[in-house]
């Protein structure tokens, strides 16, 4: 009794300092990471749970992980800790309180946008419902992460997502989805290397094909998993039954055809790990059966075959049958000699798994020590990497305060120089500007006046000197009727050519000065009045004129007429042209005017700079009118004018 208690309380002293030791790991890794990058927090955090779930108690576990979220609550952390505390309240019993802690967890992670436990927390969540008797919840999980599992974020998790679907298509009786999803898993890990999960998921392949009739697959996967155990040198899979516990829920005679058949295929395609397992199967049925003489041939074959190669362990398992068989078939003789050659080579695998195992252990217990040290290590470089980031931080701070500093006061005098410059350069704008309005009031005034005047003397010569050539001429006439002699001469005739001509050209001043035709019809009207004028000068003239507005300014449509009367006076003075276009169009706020002739062309810049006055006329009126103008000239390729004026 004394022994007794004192080993009770050695062990329960012991579990205290490894829950204090845990405790303290807890509070190194969360101090060392408060201001670490989510990355290795995670890192850190996910592999401390892994070795609280994996070495503790699963009472003082959940102890540990509420002490985890005391010391850090934060999002990030729930989201990392649930995972394996969930875990560790299913191995409680607690599932109702591991569905609670999974739902908040996929809640965090969907507001943090974790794309990787989005998924996790669906598909174990799917696990639980389906224990928990709820496979249409569990679909339901699934189904919300059916278009995200192809990502290649989540493509680790995507053999879990299918074994989860057969799991409850198998609880739902659909064995043949529960097959195309088991062998859709398959297809995702077969390429895999040989690790602890790719067994597992092995494992559960073969433990459906060994409950559903299909040998061709059974003899396959038995096969495989064997090999898989044996390269891994590992009897079972950690935490699971051997192979050969799995064909004992098959001991019914209503199975002898699909494991006769599976050992056919297995012996044709030399597949000596499902040829032993499918072999002691079908001789333990018979021997269940009370037939066992039947299975000893099967037993005899796979033990000549095994001898012929080094597969001692399997050799071993069939040599332990074969006399259980042959006892029970009371051939004790062959019984006696299959239990002499089993005791032999067991004794060799014995050595040799022990040897195997003591290395093990011993790599297990450097290995151990190694992440012992390795961890205080990191500890250490983590809390002088946290010190030196602390002062490397503040020296940043710093730094960058004075270089905040300097830019202030490099930008504040800067900002000072670009006020004073833009401040003479608005004032300068504002000179530049008066002098140019004053230098178009002037303008506005000269041409309005020069209007003015044109008019004035218009009417001066249509009233006053073309009514006395009238009169002249009338009194002449008179004159001439009275005295019949001046017929004779030839003086009268030239007389009255003389005043006719006069009269003419005093029209032809008048009409030049103000067009009778602008008055009348408007600028249409006198636009094609000039070119009527140009056509009697043997020049083909095209005029298109469309969209005019109705109403405009009367200064606008005297100078617009102005500038194709000063435009055509030019090409008829200078370019020699046959043939004029003559374009004004109204669009929107603008009317453009285009000019074009094929006549000899000129250099703009040359004459420009010789001070033209018809050069200087035209471009003075458009500025005038607020336009703009573009020439197109070349010498010898006649010219193109184009002019836009604002209507408003």
């Amino acid at each position: 009794k004394i022994a007794l208690l004192l080993c009770i309380n050695f062990c329960t002293s012991f579990h205290v300092i490894a829950q204090q030791t845990t405790k303290k790991q807890i509070d190194s890794v969360v101090t060392a990471h408060s201001n670490g990058t989510f990355q290795k927090k995670q890192e850190a955090y996910h592999q401390l749970g892994q070795r609280i779930l994996r070495n503790e108690d699963p009472t003082q576990a959940s102890e540990l992980f509420r002490y985890f979220l005391s010391k850090d609550s934060s999002a990030t952390a729930k989201i990392i800790i649930y995972e394996d505390y969930a875990s560790n309240l299913s191995r409680l019993g607690n599932l109702d309180e591991s569905i609670k802690l999974k739902k908040e967890g996929l809640q965090l992670a969907k507001q943090l946008q974790d794309t990787v436990r989005i998924v996790f927390y669906n598909i174990t969540l799917a696990f639980s419902f389906d224990q928990n008797n709820q496979p249409d919840l569990a679909l339901t999980h699934l189904n919300a992460i059916e278009d995200i599992i192809e990502e290649d974020i989540v493509q680790h998790l995507h053999p879990s997502f299918y074994h989860a679907k057969a799991v409850i298509y198998g609880s739902l009786k659909d064995y043949e989805k529960q097959e195309e999803y088991l062998l859709d898993m398959y297809a995702l890990i077969k390429d895999d290397a040989n690790t602890s999960s790719k067994r597992f998921y092995l494992y559960l392949i073969l433990d459906f094909y060994s409950q559903y009739t299909n040998p061709q697959q059974l003899a396959k996967f038995t096969e495989i998993l064997g090999s898989h155990y044996e390269d891994a040198n590992l009897d079972i899979p950690k935490g699971h039954m051997p192979i050969s516990a799995l064909f004992k829920k098959r001991l019914s005679a209503e199975n002898i055809p699909i494991l006769t058949e599976a050992i056919s295929i297995s012996d044709s395609l030399n597949s000596l790990n499902s040829l032993t397992a499918t072999t002691i199967a079908l001789a333990n049925i018979y021997t269940a059966e009370g037939n066992p003489q039947s299975g000893l041939p099967y037993l005899e074959r796979a033990i000549a075959k095994l001898q012929q190669v080094n597969k001692p362990s399997d050799l071993v398992d069939l040599y332990t049958v074969a006399a259980t068989t042959s006892a029970a078939a009371n051939n004790y003789q062959d019984a006696y000699r299959h239990k002499l050659a089993q005791t032999a080579l067991q004794d060799s695998v014995t050595s040799e798994k022990m040897k195997r195992n003591i290395a093990e252990i011993e790599i297990e217990y450097e290995t151990e020590k190694k992440e012992r040290k390795i961890l205080e290590q990191q500890l250490e470089l983590q809390e002088q990497s946290r010190q030196k980031a602390q002062i490397r931080n503040g020296l940043v701070a710093i730094a960058i305060f004075a270089l905040l500093l300097f830019l202030f006061f490099r930008y504040r005098l800067k900002s000072q120089k670009t006020i004073a410059e833009q401040t003479a350069s608005i004032q300068t704008q504002k000179i530049t500007e008066l002098q140019q309005k004053n230098k178009l009031l002037a303008m506005k005034s000269m041409i309005e006046g020069q209007e003015a005047e044109r008019l004035r003397i218009a009417k001066d010569l249509h009233d006053s000197l073309g009514g006395l050539l009238s009169t002249v001429k009338a009194h002449f006439s008179t004159l001439q009727n009275e005295m019949a002699g001046l017929e004779t001469l030839d003086l009268t005739s030239k007389t009255n050519h003389l005043i006719d001509e006069a009269c003419i050209e005093v029209r032809r001043i008048s009409h030049n000065m103000m067009p009778h035709a602008l008055s009348l019809s408007g600028l249409q009207g006198a636009i094609e009045d000039i070119g009527e004028q140009l056509r009697e000068q043997q020049v083909d003239v095209t005029i298109e004129i469309s969209n005019l507005p109705p109403k405009l300014d009367a200064t606008k449509e005297v100078m617009l007429y102005r500038l194709v009367q000063e435009i055509v006076s030019n090409i008829r003075k200078h370019a020699a042209a046959t043939t004029v276009l003559i374009q004004v169009m109204g669009h929107e706020n603008e009317i453009t005017l285009l000019v074009e002739d094929n006549g000899r062309g000129f250099n703009y810049e040359a004459a420009q700079h010789q001070g033209g006055l018809g050069l200087q006329s035209i471009n003075s009126r458009v500025a005038y009118l607020d336009g703009s103008i573009d020439w197109d000239t070349t010498v010898g390729a006649g010219t193109s004018l184009t002019i836009n004026i604002p209507i408003a």
